[in-house]
């Protein structure tokens, strides 16, 4: 037989072979079973469930603690101190203006208020020592620490009380500057604030956000505004609007201290208008008392 032939048929055997495996798998396969079916593949896998929200009232109950600590660790720590003030005309536009920076030292029960520079310039001693009497942020202070809200619409204003509201929604997390953050949206509630004076009143017609970090609880951001008018002192006075921002960070030892506070006021006081920005921003935190 020549190479040709014995091509042809080699080939032609192999086709019967393929034939034969196509039609009878078992033939080529001995103990395969006839006419077997290959099982289906299993299904995609869909998403993974989403995990539980956390527990609302347990972000709350730490948050209010660390907050606590946090302000009480304020008085170990020495820290420069910038208050500016503009009061603006009915157009929105500046029409006086304020600028004061401290150096605050703790003091005992309070703070050394040291006004180093005002408006720009070196102050005179006797607006250091007067500004050293008044201690403005000492009063404010032990209004963080006491839990006070205050008589003052803008002083004692503190936006710790945003965290004994009444209605809040867990609103997921998000990452601010890097952070990760529980977002507690709030609005006013129905029942009566827990506190009274000015700050109490204006915090419970609030709505806004509150950024709480995932790691600790501190109150890393806060965001707010009125819902509506309040009035104040039976009537001859009424706060009819008030936007504040608030952005701390941490400074050591696991604590976290305000950066800059932000606060837009306007007012009536009997047949006066009142518009105002104040803007107050902390630095160069240090550490003054050793941890006890």
């Amino acid at each position: 037989m020549d190479r040709d032939s014995r091509t042809r048929n080699a080939f032609r055997t192999l086709s019967c072979a393929l034939v034969v495996l196509a039609l009878d798998p078992g033939a080529a396969f001995p103990g395969a079973e006839r006419g077997a079916v290959r099982p289906a593949p299993p299904p995609p896998k869909g998403p993974a469930p989403e995990a539980p929200p956390p527990d609302l009232q347990q972000i709350l109950a730490e948050a209010q603690r660390v907050q606590e600590a946090d302000v009480a660790a304020w008085s170990r720590y020495r820290f420069s101190r910038r208050a500016e003030r503009e009061d603006l005309d009915d157009a929105g536009e500046v029409d006086g203006r304020e600028v004061l920076e401290f150096m605050l030292t703790p003091n005992g029960d309070g703070f050394d208020e040291e006004l180093v520079r005002l408006d720009g310039r070196e102050p005179e001693p006797g607006e250091r020592e007067r500004h050293r009497r008044a201690g403005s942020f000492t009063k404010h202070y032990h209004t963080l620490i006491e839990g006070a809200g205050g008589q003052e619409i803008e002083g004692g204003y503190s936006l710790s009380l945003l965290l004994h509201m009444s209605s809040y929604r867990y609103a997921g997390r998000e990452t601010r500057g890097g952070v990760d953050c529980y977002r507690l949206d709030f609005s006013p509630g129905e029942t009566r604030p827990p506190g009274s004076g000015v700050a109490w009143k204006v915090a419970s017609v609030m709505q806004g956000s509150l950024w709480i970090t995932v790691a600790g609880y501190h109150l890393a951001w806060a965001e707010a505004e009125t819902t509506r008018r309040v009035p104040i002192g039976l009537l001859l006075a009424k706060v009819r609007e008030v936007r504040v921002s608030l952005e701390s960070g941490p400074v050591g030892d696991g604590v976290w201290l305000p950066r800059r506070i932000e606060m837009l006021t306007r007012a009536r006081v009997l047949i006066r208008s009142i518009r105002r920005r104040n803007l107050y921003t902390y630095s160069d935190y240090s550490r003054a008392v050793p941890p006890a």
